[in-house]
């Protein structure tokens, strides 16, 4: 909600649509001469712009490029920085940067860039005509309601109490919201929206492809009780999670892919893993990663931030497959000596960055300890990569996998004190894929899922959250971070500073206490 921009028109949110995408039904016809009183008429114009929604929740929930896939997984323990990293980089990994800093402010505005939109839509989709297709007309609100409901489950768990807007702004007082009086009721509104949006979105068989469906729903509700009970130990929300992510298992339309490289490859997108994805077409891209630029070895991405930690590589290396091989999470998620070849050829046989002439490690010593990261890298390219075809490389990322649903689902059990043998299924499911023997403790299922997390999602953005839902956030680093992590690491790093700009625009808000 950036105070001054909510003072934009319609005019102006539909003229700045900027989509990346190359799927047909995210294609819009320039707006600029198109204003608001005239604009929602019919439902090809409402469906434009709910289009619009598909590409601000990426601010929402992945923030400004590279900067913030970087801090949401700089201080999980799967990463460590790099040489390459820049100051303001460092300081964030080390706890020490600032609300100064805008860190993480790309979130808040992403957040609040999709409510403007979302509430926008609202308050004019009754005046448009859908002749008698009430069905597009449904399923158009519940898609909005699910992108609103996004913003607000990010908002809770990243900021804390902020201020809920359901209008778009008109008066003074409109522009300077106040900040929900607890915590509680941004989840609470979260969870209201999502629950409109599951009961209007069509299941995965029915929808079109690419746009958000029953199960992108049902999964963020889930999702966003078990977020409610850790961060506000509210125990009785994990059973209301389970119970969302069981309807979703007994609806059979999604299951694990057999190959675990096939979630994070442009050939493979929108397959039955998955729940929801962004669906992304790089037009400017010119080298041969995909999607996250510095997510590879030097020479390949334009700079190299954060390198799997030795923490995760330790973890990935604890238990060997049933044929006592590497578990294929690591080999497709960590470029390693011993692991597989990138683009045929061995780890310790690359030069100073993607030279393929031999000459020691990737970073251009002769050290060979540790990697670098190898997860949504098109590793099939040849030596050196080149470009296939006449575009550049697209793969969308996945955002909620099926492989989430079925941890999340045992977690929720476990915490609720439910059904410990479906848990074990659940957590079984996704060892099985990965070729390991079938877990049988349940005394130690929840370590378990912890562990099976850390490999699962190794640098999908979700780590560090989970530790601070799981109160472990300050343990681990005191067990497995730098000292100067150590040092800086508190209870304020729970969540975000609000951006100094809000603060400074809405005479009604102040910055969090700890953050002051």
């Amino acid at each position: 909600m950036k105070s001054n921009s909510n003072r934009i028109a319609i005019l102006v949110l539909l003229a700045l649509l900027t989509i990346s995408c190359e799927k047909d039904f995210l294609e819009v016809k320039n707006p600029n001469e198109i204003t608001a009183d005239v604009f929602f008429e019919d439902a090809t114009q409402v469906e434009q712009a709910v289009n619009t929604l598909y590409n601000s929740i990426a601010g929402a929930l992945r923030g400004d490029g590279d900067q913030s896939i970087f801090t949401q997984n700089a201080r999980g323990g799967g990463s460590v920085v790099t040489a390459g990293a820049f100051q303001t980089q460092v300081n964030y990994f080390n706890f020490g940067s600032s609300p100064q800093d805008n860190d993480s402010d790309s979130f808040w505005n992403g957040a609040y860039t999709t409510i403007f939109r979302a509430n926008t839509i609202l308050e004019n989709i009754e005046g448009a005509d859908f002749g008698s297709d009430e069905a597009t007309k449904q399923r158009l609100l519940a898609e909005t309601y699910f992108f609103r409901g996004v913003s607000y489950f990010q908002l809770a768990h990243l900021y804390g109490a902020v201020p809920i807007v359901l209008n778009t702004p008109v008066t003074d007082a409109d522009f300077n919201p106040p900040v929900a009086a607890s915590f509680g009721e941004v989840w609470d509104q979260a969870i209201a929206d999502l629950q409109l949006a599951k009961a209007g979105l069509p299941t995965a068989d029915s929808a079109p492809e690419g746009r958000v469906t029953w199960g992108s729903a049902t999964g963020f509700l889930g999702k966003t009780y078990l977020y409610r009970a850790g961060y506000l130990n509210e125990a009785a929300s994990y059973a209301l999670a389970a119970a969302e992510f069981q309807q979703i298992i007994d609806s059979g339309a999604y299951g694990l892919v057999a190959n675990f490289r096939d979630n994070f490859t442009s050939e493979n997108e929108n397959n039955t893993e998955s729940l929801y994805e962004f669906q992304y077409f790089f037009s400017n891209q010119e080298t041969a990663t995909q999607s996250r630029p510095f997510n590879s070895v030097p020479g390949i991405g334009f700079e190299i931030f954060l390198r799997p930690s030795p923490w995760l590589m330790n973890e990935m290396s604890l238990e060997r497959t049933v044929a006592d091989e590497f578990d294929p999470r690591y080999l497709e998620a960590v470029y390693f000596n011993e692991g597989l070849p990138l683009f045929g050829v061995p780890y310790n046989e690359l030069g100073e960055g993607l030279s393929c002439d031999g000459g020691g490690a990737p970073d251009g010593s002769s050290d060979t300890e540790g990697g670098w990261w190898r997860k949504y890298l098109n590793v099939h390219l040849a030596c050196p990569p080149e470009l296939e075809g006449s575009s550049d490389p697209d793969n969308n990322e996945r955002i909620l996998r099926y492989a989430d649903i079925l941890l999340m689902h045992a977690e929720a059990l476990v915490a609720s004190g439910g059904d410990l043998t479906a848990a074990l299924e659940s957590v079984n499911v996704v060892r099985r894929r990965a070729n390991l023997s079938d877990y049988a403790d349940t005394a130690t299922l929840l370590d378990e899922i912890k562990h099976q997390r850390a490999i699962e999602f190794a640098y999908e953005n979700l780590r560090y959250f989970d530790l601070i839902r799981w109160g472990e956030l300050e343990s681990f680093v005191a067990s497995n971070g730098t000292a100067t992590q150590q040092a800086n690491i508190g209870a304020k790093h729970k969540y975000f500073p609000i951006p100094v700009d809000e603060v400074t625009n809405n005479s009604n808000l102040e910055q969090s206490e700890p953050w002051r």
